[in-house]
């Protein structure tokens, strides 16, 4: 078998309502799927590369004319070395950024095609531990004309649909470390109002449920210590990427003053800055994103160096349902991995592009199914409604 092409497939839906977070606020939500052909007609693997707030057509530039003529010709189930030979190839142009998040989709729809070479599940290829994840909502953002009781009300819903708990965005304050050059980030506010929306969450959620804040990279370590203080008392489960994740020292030392769990980093590529941030005590919830990282054979790496630091290991899951299948797969498959993130927020590809469901939810436990490969069923033509050019 060998790898004949790589196509991708931008995609791009405009919400009904704008989201705002400490950096900026948007109101579409795009994504970047990657299908990889064989030679094997029957046989193709699906793949999803992030490019978060980055035009489409770099991304598209770097997986079609810098890794697709690396790999095609190969054989798509030599996974660890199709990885390093694109590592290696493309070292002094990429090694992080964007080109290990393009790697990633070419590296998630390689496990796909060989589970179903296998006729595999992937989480089995993965290690097969097999044990139901928790499930969490993941929403929370800052909207217009949407108050407090609005907010407390979604919240609530969540913890009605049996949800183990909650996530939201924090951070969006004037003393935000980029607020001087993301000077017209909409609806900031004060500190103490910042706080009263986190204490909204936690009476809504419930105290026997988790409640997890998201500073998405934009308080230095001083102000996220002032946050922490506050997130101590109300029981919050973990403070998500409270600094830019290039800080090492001022997390590690937040988390040396502080008793909340400090999670990341998503926006961070490679196991090699992840290993910095574990052995400088930075991060306790070691938290990559799968499409983002370095794809599976990179995730996994990390997950198995968490697991001998005796970390958790989570991923973010905020975007399509190739994401989510992936990340599902990943976090079923090893014996540290927990929680898994199920986006409440506007967005059609997660559901409306399958045939059948990707995964049993039941009791808040989240399980994918034992089909093979990533389990998923996508129908291309319910794309067609999203597509964009690049």
């Amino acid at each position: 078998m060998k790898i004949t092409g790589i196509e991708t497939i931008c995609l791009r839906y405009a919400m009904p309502y704008a989201l705002t977070y400490a950096r900026g606020e948007y109101a579409t939500r795009e994504a970047l799927l990657v299908k990889v052909h064989t030679s094997d007609p029957s046989i193709v693997g699906w793949g999803e590369a992030a490019m978060w707030g980055g035009p489409f057509a770099t991304s598209v530039a770097a997986i079609e004319q810098e890794i697709a003529p690396l790999v095609i010709g190969e054989d798509p189930r030599r996974i660890e070395y199709l990885w390093e030979k694109a590592y290696q190839e493309t070292y002094y142009h990429g090694r992080k950024g964007i080109l290990l998040a393009c790697l990633s989709g070419v590296d998630i729809a390689l496990w796909d095609i060989l589970g179903k070479c296998a006729g595999q599940p992937v989480w089995r290829l993965l290690g097969g531990f097999g044990r139901p994840v928790a499930a969490y909502a993941s929403a929370g953002y800052y909207r217009r004309d949407y108050g407090l009781g609005d907010f407390a009300a979604d919240v609530a819903a969540a913890r009605a649909a049996g949800y183990h708990g909650y996530k939201m965005k924090v951070g969006n304050v004037p003393d935000a470390v980029h607020a001087n050059v993301l000077h017209d980030v909409p609806l900031r506010r004060s500190f103490a109002d910042d706080i009263a929306r986190v204490k909204a969450a936690r009476e809504a959620i419930g105290a026997d449920r988790w409640l997890m804040c998201d500073a998405t990279t934009s308080l230095s370590s001083r102000t996220a210590l002032r946050y922490a203080e506050e997130f101590e008392k109300l029981e919050v489960r973990w403070f998500e990427e409270p600094t830019q994740s290039e800080d090492v020292d001022g997390c590690a030392e937040l988390a040396r003053r502080t008793r909340v769990p400090i999670a990341g980093f998503e926006t961070e590529t490679g196991r090699h800055a992840f290993a910095r941030l574990i052995d400088a005590g930075a991060i306790q919830i070691v938290q990559p994103d799968v499409v983002q990282v370095g794809g599976l054979t990179e995730a996994r790496k990390i997950a198995a160096y968490a697991q001998v630091r005796h970390l958790t290991f989570t991923a973010k899951n905020y975007s399509t349902a190739v994401s989510s299948a992936a990340t599902l797969n990943l976090l079923y498959a090893i014996p540290n991995g927990q929680y898994f993130e199920c986006d409440q927020d506007p967005m059609p590809l997660r559901d409306e592009i399958l045939t059948e469901p990707l995964f049993r939810l039941d009791g808040g436990w989240a399980e994918p199914f034992d089909r093979p490969g990533l389990g998923l069923a996508i129908d291309e033509t319910r794309l067609d409604r999203w597509r964009v050019k690049p």
